[in-house]
């Protein structure tokens, strides 16, 4: 099958992005869905449980922005069914063109624990994240997860899912994924800290400063 350019880029860009979470062990065994806007009619999404760490460009589906799908992935694959979660993102941020959800263990286990994510202990999550607020607990793979996003993902780029991941958006996968990751950078130095001893937050006046800086 024969793509346009942009689309090829888009497909292989996305291959890529599902390998990294999955070494990364940001997602196992079929969890996690990733999507991309291809323009504003279409968008590829990862198909219903498949391993994100065996994807192929020919495996992705293409869905419209009411989650009809417009092309099926190989051997007649379905998009993911947290679909609707992926659509509502870029409902509310017309700004962004991809958008990850993955399950990274140490986030997910503060969530679980029912901590606070630690927004402000690292400069680099500071200046290229910002806060990330919890959504309330919704049921996976339904409407619930799109309206328990729906509040947080028009003013902030990456919000946890309780119990359950991580929704991470960005202008391009390559954003998305860098701030996937840096929250479970960040969650990890948190974890470990506290069991050091005390996890500190950045002084006020350093964070005035990073605030000048970006």
């Amino acid at each position: 099958m024969r793509w346009g350019v942009r689309e090829q880029r888009l497909r292989e860009a996305l291959v890529e992005i599902g390998a990294r979470l999955y070494a990364r062990g940001l997602v196992s065994a079929n969890d996690g869905n990733l999507s991309v806007r291809v323009d504003a009619e279409r968008f590829l999404i990862t198909p219903r449980g498949r391993s994100k760490g065996h994807l192929r460009p020919e495996d992705l589906v293409v869905i419209d922005p009411e989650g009809r799908v417009v092309r099926p992935g190989r051997g007649g694959a379905m998009p993911s069914s947290e679909w609707p979660m992926h659509l509502e993102a870029y409902r509310q941020r017309p700004d962004i063109g991809a958008v990850l959800h993955a399950h990274p263990p140490f986030t997910v286990a503060l969530t679980v624990a029912g901590v606070t994510f630690p927004s402000e202990i690292l400069p680099e999550v500071v200046m290229t994240v910002g806060k990330v607020p919890t959504a309330r607990l919704a049921v996976p793979s339904s409407e619930d997860d799109a309206l328990a996003i729906r509040e947080w993902i028009r003013e902030h780029d990456a919000v946890l899912l309780p119990h359950h991941g991580v929704v991470t958006v960005g202008r391009t996968l390559e954003e998305a994924w860098v701030r996937m990751e840096r929250i479970e950078y960040a969650a990890k130095v948190y974890l470990l800290s506290r069991a050091l001893g005390e996890a500190r937050s950045l002084p006020p006046e350093f964070l005035k400063a990073l605030a000048s800086a970006g």
